[in-house]
């Protein structure tokens, strides 16, 4: 069974006899089943969980602006190297500036030793998580974080 389907039986009720539930999210749960009629049936019914657009950086200001960067992968590199998965070319930000990481459904930057620093709404961090309209700015680039949505 893939990830984010579940077996249920059709009067919501838990598992289908004999089948094992497979939820990715329960606190989602009833958003699949509150809407569907109930049916006396002992049929396992599949339902796949919606597709969730991922998180991503809208880029306001700098070289190449404006621009919108879908965070797709667990971990991205934002720097001016051509390693970088989200490349600045700007001569204010290092080869590898500042690393990007999934965290459950939210995601963790960290400044990774860059001269100019990480500001995260104007406070120069280390580390810390994202939240939906933050703003980072690295050297002269700056971005907008959006969290996806379903």
């Amino acid at each position: 069974m893939g990830k984010g389907m579940a077996k249920k039986s059709r009067t919501g009720e838990g598992p289908a006899k004999g089948l094992e539930e497979d939820i990715t999210d329960p606190t989602h749960e009833d958003e699949f089943t509150e809407d569907l009629p109930t049916c006396e049936s002992n049929v396992g019914v599949l339902f796949r969980e919606r597709e969730r657009r991922p998180a991503f950086l809208e880029m306001l200001e700098g070289p190449g602006a404006p621009c919108v960067y879908m965070l797709e992968r667990v971990e991205m590199v934002v720097g001016r190297g051509a390693e970088a998965d989200i490349q600045v070319d700007s001569t204010e930000v290092s080869r590898r500036h500042m690393r990007i990481g999934r965290a459950g459904t939210s995601h963790q930057i960290q400044d990774l030793e860059s001269r100019n620093g990480v500001l995260l709404n104007g406070v120069r961090i280390h580390s810390a998580s994202l939240h939906e309209g933050d703003t980072l700015q690295l050297g002269n680039a700056v971005f907008v974080y959006h969290e996806g949505q379903r």
